[in-house]
């Protein structure tokens, strides 16, 4: 699993801000959600966290169409309007729901990666879930010749 994002790739993913994540419901329709996350060079957590929802985080569309089909896609990209220096990296994966009750050792590290990147969850909360996704296949691309990976 590790070898599927090389080097330059894990920089890239470790300095990225956002994502957007794509999952697909029931009904087969897309959808698609900007995300945080972290990477632990293996795996890639979204976390369910506190921020003002008008659902809980178990009735949240990407959980209940995870729930139904694990498959997603994520999306790491930096767009500029300097075109030479467009690049995407495209995650495919199986994806699950970590809940506090099962994995409470596993979420508090992700909770420590996510306010090192992202400190606003010192104050926030981190919520009592997560999304993990396991990556299955990873495609690069850079505007440059020769740059497209497919891994």
């Amino acid at each position: 699993m590790g070898t599927l994002i090389d080097r330059r790739a894990k920089d890239i993913i470790t300095r990225a801000r956002v994502a957007r994540l794509a999952t697909v419901d029931c009904y087969n329709q897309p959808y698609v959600i900007p995300v945080v996350f972290v990477f632990d060079g293996a795996y890639f957590f979204i976390p369910l966290d506190r921020k003002t929802k008008t659902v809980t985080p178990g009735e949240l569309r990407r959980v209940k169409n995870i729930e139904k089909n694990a498959k997603i896609a994520l999306i790491i990209d930096k767009y500029t309007e300097a075109w030479e220096k467009l690049w995407f990296i495209m995650i495919m994966g199986q994806a699950g729901i970590i809940e506090n009750k099962d994995q409470i050792a596993l979420l508090k590290e992700i909770h420590k990666m996510l306010i090192t990147k992202y400190p606003q969850y010192k104050s926030l909360g981190m919520g009592e879930s997560c999304i993990k996704i396991q990556p299955l296949k990873v495609t690069s691309w850079k505007n440059a010749m020769d740059t497209v990976q497919h891994q």
